[in-house]
């Protein structure tokens, strides 16, 4: 729903007038966004007026974040693995290695509200049911505080 509203919300400029537009926009593939225009517009249960209505009010409430900013922090640990190491230390140290990219994973759906498809630990590739499964269990098996701890040093203003 997150993204169908990011799409909603970048539909409104009066340029837009399809759903590969605002979805290109959110450097996610056109036919990504063309396919959750569909599915979320079958299913909702106000008319769009309604909803372009509440993504409006919705816009104007939020607190403007630079979630390219969070995306590009969770690109560039792609790379290395000091702070997952020290996360492990101080938080779960039966961790394996290939949880750091689940941790990544956690990161780029959780912290930079990106799309779990799109995540840089799959290198362009989709990811597959297993990868998901993987990540669904990584995910619901943190507690509140490794939350927090893995969430951290992505919030904080540099």
């Amino acid at each position: 729903m997150r993204f169908f509203a990011s799409l909603s919300l970048a539909r409104l400029h009066p340029d837009v007038t399809s759903w590969v537009a605002p979805a290109e926009a959110l450097n996610i593939p056109g036919l990504m966004g063309v396919r959750c225009a569909r599915v979320c517009a079958a299913t909702m249960l106000v008319s769009a007026d309604e909803w372009k209505s509440r993504i409006w009010r919705a816009g104007e409430d939020t607190e403007r974040r630079d979630y390219r900013a969070t995306e590009e922090k969770v690109h560039h640990r792609l790379g290395m693995t000091r702070w997952f190491k020290e996360w492990t230390r101080r938080n779960r140290p039966d961790a394996c290695c290939g949880d750091h990219d689940l941790a990544l994973t956690w990161q780029w759906v959780n912290v930079a509200h990106a799309q779990l498809d799109l995540s840089p630990v799959w290198r362009g590739k989709r990811p597959t049911s297993r990868d998901r499964a993987r990540y669904r269990q990584f995910a619901v098996s943190l507690d509140e505080r490794q939350q927090l701890e893995l969430a951290y040093p992505l919030d904080k203003k540099a």
